[in-house]
């Protein structure tokens, strides 16, 4: 109230040398309106209005309280800003415009009519700034051991002030401290169900990164944010620097004459290394007519595969891949053996194939042999009755068979019958017929048995 009252003197003594009229109560200037608070973006036009009835022959003067600066009185501009303005009409509307506002328009602004006493309206201007990085108060891009602790600055200004926060630009989890994080990796984080340990945002000036690794390396993103569009963000990129290691998926490959063989080798380094393959006598290997290296990287990663096309009897022995940089070496050791080259599938039978072949040729079967052996088990049990129709029943299974039909020793017991060797039965005696159709009946009978039997089989 000070400082406004002290400019509101200046004001009334500029204009007091114009004689004020007399008026009653009832004819004083009076205020249509408050004069607002307003807030704008800085770079943009502000309008602060002012409007009086009544005014007859007094006098309406602007002043910026916070540097009792006055700006105008009447319809004059004062002040030699040029881009402060007056913007009048019809001896009612007084307003203040402030172009290309600056933050150092922020503040109080007064109306005020020099009526006795005087008369006034203030309204508040906020001058709002989008947030803005502090270039050499901020971190740049840098290059660490990896064990070692480093810490990312980044300072913003802007009005009101801003927040800081850091994202990795690869949207991975930040790693405060790589140490803990394997500590807690290897005492069965992935099987509770914790990936990865951190966040992916992590708020405030500075990011402190502890005992950093190869997994902390990246860019990070430093993001000031206000309320004000547009967010401002930079990028430091962190390099992490170590030697190269090598592992192997597969130590022992075997092989064998001819044949087409790839090998792998994974390496990891920083600064990025020299990576080769060397044969079994130590020789660096190239490019030609039998070996093909292929190699793919990534940041600090890179995998090297060896293409063999015709292995050699020289090739069995130890391949190295070699991975090289300023802070050391290594290799990973790959044993190439022999191995006996795979036979044809059709110069190879099973031991059930060569049984079921060999009975074949016994019994004068023809016929192929199957490469199955569920075929050859068929074959064989269809073999078994085959003999059974070519060797039937013995004759006294088919006297039983024929019960009375036939009876080679007719009027002696079973007991009695003696073997006859070398001649044919009487039948003679039967009654079957003269002798000389013995035979046919002997033969008659023993395909009326044969068929019975097929009948039951």
């Amino acid at each position: 109230m000070l400082l406004q009252n002290s400019a509101a003197l200046l004001v009334l003594a500029a204009v007091t040398l114009v004689p004020l009229p007399s008026f009653g109560e009832d004819f004083l200037p009076k205020f249509i309106e408050t004069v607002p608070n307003i807030t704008v973006t800085v770079g943009r036009d502000a309008l602060l209005p002012c409007t009086v009835e009544q005014l007859k022959g007094f006098k309406v003067a602007w002043v910026q309280v916070d540097t009792q600066t006055i700006l105008t009185i009447h319809k004059q501009v004062i002040t030699r800003n040029p881009r402060i303005a007056l913007l009048h009409n019809d001896h009612r509307t007084w307003h203040l415009e402030l172009k290309n506002v600056q933050e150092s328009d922020r503040g109080w602004y007064m109306c005020q009519v020099n009526t006795d006493p005087m008369v006034y309206q203030q309204g508040y201007v906020d001058v709002v700034v989008p947030p803005d990085i502090i270039d050499r108060e901020s971190s740049g891009d840098l290059t660490v051991r990896e064990g070692m602790d480093v810490t990312l600055t980044c300072r913003a200004k802007g009005h009101p002030p801003p927040t800081i926060v850091w994202r990795r630009e690869d949207n991975k989890n930040i790693v405060l401290d790589a140490e803990k994080s394997e500590a807690a990796m290897g005492a069965g984080g992935v099987a509770a169900g914790v990936d990865e340990e951190g966040s992916r945002v992590v708020e405030g000036e500075k990011l402190t990164l502890k005992k950093v690794s190869r997994l902390q390396m990246g860019s990070y993103l430093c993001i000031a944010s206000n309320g004000i569009p547009p967010s401002i963000s930079k990028r430091t990129h962190l390099r992490v620097q170590f030697p190269p290691m090598a592992w192997v998926p597969q130590q022992l490959e075997g092989a064998y004459i001819g044949q087409e063989l790839t090998i792998e080798c994974h390496t990891e380094a920083y600064p990025k290394s020299i990576n080769y393959w060397t044969n079994t006598k130590g020789d660096m290997i190239v490019t030609g007519d039998r070996y093909e290296p292929i190699v793919a990287e990534t940041t600090y990663k890179v995998y090297m595969k060896l293409r063999i096309r015709q292995v050699q009897p020289q090739d069995f022995g130890t391949f190295k891949c070699v991975a090289k940089n300023s802070l050391g070496e290594t290799d990973g050791a790959i044993k190439v053996y022999e191995i006996e080259p795979p036979k044809s599938r059709t110069n190879v039978l099973t031991e059930k194939e060569i049984e079921v072949k060999g009975e074949g040729e016994g019994d004068d079967v023809r016929g192929e042999v199957t490469p199955t052996s569920n075929s050859a088990h068929h074959r064989d049990k269809d073999r078994k009755k085959f003999d059974k129709y070519l060797h039937p029943k013995g004759i006294n299974d088919l006297i039983d068979h024929l019960g009375k039909t036939y009876d080679p020793y007719p009027g002696t017991s079973r007991r009695d019958r003696q073997p006859t060797y070398g001649k044919q039965p009487d039948l003679s005696s039967t009654g079957c017929g003269p002798p000389f159709l013995a035979p046919a009946l002997v033969a008659l009978s023993l395909v009326a048995a044969t068929l019975a039997l097929l009948r039951q089989l």
